[in-house]
């Protein structure tokens, strides 16, 4: 008897071919929203900056090589130019190893990804569907919860956050969440990296079961302050990334991991404008980033 799967909701919501998910509730009503949280003019860089050789290193990624192509020393040994010396560098890095935005066609489960577009797609030569090239800019509200503050659930890499505990700190900052925003999510495991008390084999993030809450609310983007957005490792040996699959692949809703989020929570604003310019990667399926708040 052959058993027959029930495909996802959200696919084919907005058409067959749709390859941007749920970037399609990112219209100008929701960036005008962003706009108009800005009070101060004053901008907050959310990524963890590039060193050669430096973490955090999302698992399996080789780290950050940067090269001088061209330095003072080159002209100390007696090379010339004609009025002007210059520098000149290259950089070798993964795009999902440092503060990046996942692609669409990052991940799929029985060989289909987002929208039932498949795997097949996804060749040595990149991705001819879903890929990140495809997301454009993003220019809308964000709203950050600090699930590590000092009465928050998120005090050690144990924990799974739950959509209770979610929902619960969206509704302490009073903003209404709305189609087309954007959920930060601190978790307090960057920090406790940072202070030697975290590594990246374990991780404090959201539980699979936030995915339905996320859609219902309208989110196009969930980013957070650890390795993969969801806690980790998965305790199912079947499942290593459940709510990249129920976000991603699902419903169409991407994910930014490794965010900076220690400056922003300090200011205790919960709403901004966020700014994430992706590389337009032809083929990528994920690109380095570094997300803005305008305050």
């Amino acid at each position: 008897m052959t058993t027959i799967q029930q495909l996802p909701a959200a696919w084919g919501r907005w058409g067959k071919d749709d390859e941007r998910g749920a970037l399609n509730l990112l219209t100008p009503s929701a960036t005008y929203r962003g706009l108009e949280t800005v009070r101060e003019g004053r901008s907050l860089s959310l990524a963890v900056p590039l060193r050669a050789g430096k973490g955090p290193i999302a698992g399996r990624r080789a780290p950050l090589q940067h090269f001088m192509v061209r330095d003072g020393g080159d002209y100390a040994a007696g090379l010339t130019e004609k009025g002007f010396g210059f520098a000149d560098d290259c950089l070798v890095l993964s795009t999902h190893g440092n503060t990046h935005l996942d692609a669409l066609a990052h991940v799929w489960q029985d060989h289909r990804m987002w929208n039932g577009h498949s795997a097949d797609h996804v060749t040595s030569n990149g991705a001819r569907r879903c890929g990140i090239h495809l997301v454009g800019p993003i220019v809308t509200r964000g709203i950050v919860v600090d699930l590590a503050g000092p009465h928050g659930p998120s005090q050690d890499d144990e924990h799974a956050i739950s959509v209770d505990e979610l929902r619960t700190a969206v509704e302490a900052t009073g903003c209404l969440p709305q189609d087309g925003d954007a959920l930060l999510v601190r978790t307090g495991w960057l920090h406790r990296w940072r202070e030697g008390e975290a590594t990246e084999a374990r991780w404090a993030g959201l539980a699979p079961d936030c995915a339905s809450w996320i859609e219902e609310q309208g989110f196009v983007l969930v980013g957070a302050d650890n390795i993969a957005v969801e806690a980790g490792p998965s305790p199912d040996p079947d499942d290593a990334a459940p709510l990249h699959v129920e976000l991603i692949r699902n419903r169409g809703i991407h994910l930014m991991e490794l965010m900076d989020l220690e400056a922003l929570v300090a200011t205790g604003r919960h709403e901004f404008l966020l700014v994430v310019a992706p590389l337009p990667l032809v083929g990528g399926v994920g690109s380095p980033v570094n997300p803005v708040a305008v305050l």
